[in-house]
């Protein structure tokens, strides 16, 4: 595989990885909106960071490439219930999905676009993964309160 092919599939395998790590987290938020089960919503939470952390990684091979800094992490609100923090992770993952998939579609024609549709997946992979960060505090919280730690 070429270095341009192999570019190419890192940002597929991140749209990918952003498209799991979304479906995860509004599992993780319906389980929290429900008011039940709490535990496994927390391990849908666990498996949405691993796909936004590979997702992260994906993406960042071909932003260095590119020259694309990656952005610092952004602090979100903790107000927010945890199930509106898994809600809001799994929108920013879908539409930095979208990003991701649309660099892929111009990769070999315009090579700025591809870098600035990277970037602007990568800040919104980090925004995603602040607010699964918080629910996740939110969740360990929780759990502090009623002993089960």
């Amino acid at each position: 595989m070429n270095t341009k092919q192999s570019k190419k599939g890192h940002l597929e395998a991140a749209a990918s990885h952003h498209e799991q790590a979304a479906r995860f987290h509004r599992e993780a938020s319906q389980y929290y909106e429900a008011g039940k089960d709490h535990d496994h919503a927390a391990h849908q939470a666990v498996l949405a960071h691993g796909h936004a952390l590979h997702a992260i990684d994906e993406a960042n091979v071909t932003a260095k490439h590119a020259g694309a800094p990656m952005s610092p992490a952004r602090s979100v609100e903790s107000g927010p219930t945890a199930a509106q923090h898994h809600a809001a992770a799994s929108d920013l993952h879908v539409q930095a999905a979208q990003h991701l998939r649309r660099a892929v579609k111009l990769f070999e024609d315009d090579r700025s676009a591809v870098a600035h549709e990277t970037q602007l997946g990568l800040a919104l992979a980090l925004r995603a993964v602040a607010h699964g960060d918080e629910a996740a505090k939110q969740h360990v919280t929780a759990l502090r309160e009623t002993g089960a730690t």
